[in-house]
């Protein structure tokens, strides 16, 4: 339930909204951008992927159309806010991402203006435009094809750089991402990415967003903690990896209404609408560390855009799940037959409940 063609010798400048404030520097050069236009009758479509960590920076630059297209990676650091790229890249082909030097010097992604442009290395302003297909707008993550940076080793420089500073590591868990530099790249990935969701959610929801990410860490803490001395490097890997791809799942910008894919860091549900207003709720969720308790659920209900209360089919007055829309997240209580709180679950194992904060997904990776 629930990655062109590239040439260093050009870059692209972009408005500076950092999406987090207590994590990234003036000039944030995170996120995802895209530029289509029509050449020959074909539409041609390019996008911009960077990830800022400190004054780190690594991207993808990806261009598509019909039947042809490519994905380079490069690298490079902040320098006075603008990006001073290094002068190698690399192609992604079938045998990995392959070597690529250019002819010309590097040149730089400049801080100014409310879109991306191409401009050349000596460029000081963002005034010289080459043509409409040289603005680039803010895209959501998954209208582009991102790419996976932990799977290229031309962007690993074999260094550990977690969210946190390694001379002050402290509990067994921090210790033991420092001393990986595969696990602090995704430590870091994960604090980034959840620093960048906040922001899109408010009140109550943001919350339920603050009590997921709670959650993983305990269950991180407590699956290194258990796990065999030589096998603790392999079980933190994964927790890490498994949250970071929970998080890229989220949707910055979610779609109105219930109907979609819903998951937090236990599971998820499926909600689906037919023709005549009926709804469908199908949900599956597990204890994260050991799986001592299992959910399952698939009811039927009606409502709004906003609630709904589902119950098991022939069951009207029987245990339900009411469903609330709150923001850009879901609220789901398990509601007893008067409609009040239910003291142990019906659909979930001892402890276990669907009880809680979901948030919106894309389709089909859960």
């Amino acid at each position: 339930m629930t990655n062109p063609f590239f040439r260093i010798a050009t870059a692209a400048a972009l408005l500076a909204v950092p999406l987090f404030s207590h994590a990234a520097p003036a000039a944030s050069f995170d996120g995802t951008w895209q530029a289509c236009q029509r050449y020959d009758g074909e539409l041609w479509c390019q996008s911009l992927q960077l990830e800022q960590r400190g004054d780190r920076i690594r991207g993808a630059w990806n261009w598509r159309a019909s039947n042809t297209g490519g994905t380079n990676l490069f690298k490079g650091r902040v320098v006075e806010g603008r990006v001073e790229f290094d002068p190698e890249g690399c192609s992604i082909g079938a045998n990995g991402c392959e070597p690529r030097t250019p002819s010309k010097q590097p040149s730089y992604l400049l801080q100014c203006g409310a879109e991306l442009q191409w401009g050349g290395a000596q460029t000081t302003a963002c005034n010289a435009k080459i043509d409409e297909g040289s603005r680039y707008r803010r895209v959501a993550r998954d209208k582009i094809d991102a790419v996976d940076f932990s799977a290229y080793r031309y962007l690993d420089d074999g260094q550990a750089h977690p969210s946190f500073d390694c001379a002050k590591a402290k509990t067994p868990v921090e210790r033991g991402i420092c001393a990986d530099p595969a696990a602090a790249r995704t430590d870091s990935a994960i604090a980034h990415l959840y620093a960048g969701l906040l922001p899109r959610f408010s009140g109550e929801a943001v919350k339920g967003l603050r009590e997921d990410q709670r959650w993983f860490v305990g269950v991180r803490d407590a699956a290194y903690e258990r796990a065999e001395r030589g096998e603790r490097a392999q079980v933190l890997r994964e927790q890490l990896d498994s949250r970071l791809k929970d998080l890229q799942r989220i949707r910055e910008y979610p779609r109105k209404g219930l109907v979609g894919d819903w998951n937090n860091f236990a599971g998820g549900l499926e909600i689906s609408r037919d023709a005549k207003g009926a709804y469908r709720v199908r949900g599956n969720a597990a204890h994260p560390l050991d799986g001592r308790w299992v959910c399952d659920a698939d009811l039927g209900g009606s409502g709004s855009d906003d609630r709904v209360l589902a119950r098991a089919d022939g069951d009207a007055q029987g245990t339900g799940l009411e469903l609330t829309r709150i923001g850009n997240a879901l609220r789901v209580r398990e509601l007893d037959a008067q409609g009040q709180p239910h003291p142990a679950s019906e659909f979930c194992g001892h402890n276990g409940s669907f009880d809680g904060w979901y948030f919106q997904s894309m389709p089909g990776q859960r």
